[in-house]
């Protein structure tokens, strides 16, 4: 089958028209969440809905939270509940892939929420740290992370199998040496902003025609109308089909308006 990308959110952090940016990477042994917004169940399921595909959100096993930003983590307290309380006879609990920076203050953020009955973090999810230029198997793919210039501590990342790469920004000023590092992949999602801590349509069109070919543009602002039809914003509920430098297409009847 290869890796597939469905597109489960393009928003910024102030959106009042879209999901937080996010995707679910289906790969050979089971489907990845990159990061976890909040209304993470209706997110996933309009976007399963678009594209047409089922998706029991149980089937998502793994999550990867690229920062702590609420935009990208404010869902983990609904997918722990649900796999503890809600799913009948479901003893796993899913992986939570993260650097260490993040997951040092996870639960922080979590506990005051989530810790009843004197629970943790590991009561909720099975914690696996990442780690920076050592590849680890997710789901039967390979997953690298890379730090990004950011507020907070954040990781891109890039998803590799035998059919094809995704490449993943996260969070970031405009960083050369980011974008060189997701050169590798066949289709990179970079996350498009209004400057400052992220990074603009203009930084990203001054890249070579090589790269701005592979681009994929989420995080947008709500008011955001692209200058031209060069770069092209991604789409909730696009599923689209990750392959080897041909090119990335999406699988027709993937997506709906």
């Amino acid at each position: 089958m290869g890796m597939h990308l469905l597109v489960t959110g393009i928003g910024d952090a102030f959106s009042n028209q879209f999901h937080g940016s996010s995707g679910l990477v289906k790969v050979e042994k089971g489907w990845i969440a990159i990061d976890c917004p909040g209304m993470v169940l209706a997110m996933w399921r309009k976007a399963a809905e678009r594209a047409r595909i089922q998706l029991p959100p149980d089937d998502v096993g793994d999550l990867v939270i690229t920062h702590l930003h609420g935009d990208h983590c404010g869902g983990l307290e609904t997918i722990g509940f649900l796999h503890r309380y809600m799913i009948p006879g479901d003893t796993s609990k899913p992986r939570l892939h993260a650097i260490e920076e993040v997951l040092d203050r996870l639960w922080e953020r979590l506990a005051p929420a989530m810790d009843g009955h004197g629970a943790g973090l590991d009561d909720y999810f099975t914690v696996c740290p990442l780690q920076m230029g050592t590849p680890v198997e997710i789901a039967g793919c390979q997953v690298e992370c890379r730090r990004t210039r950011h507020s907070v501590p954040t990781a891109g990342l890039l998803l590799s199998d035998e059919v094809g790469c995704l490449g993943w920004s996260a969070d970031t000023e405009f960083d050369p040496d980011h974008v060189k590092w997701l050169e590798r992949a066949d289709c990179i999602v970079h996350e498009c902003g209004e400057g400052g801590n992220h990074t603009t349509y203009e930084q990203l069109r001054s890249l070579p025609e090589s790269i701005q070919s592979r681009l994929r543009l989420v995080h947008m602002p709500d008011s955001f109308q692209p200058p031209d039809n060069v770069l092209e914003p991604l789409r909730e509920g696009e599923w689209i089909e990750v392959r080897a430098r041909a090119g990335t297409a999406p699988v027709p009847d993937g997506s709906l308006d």
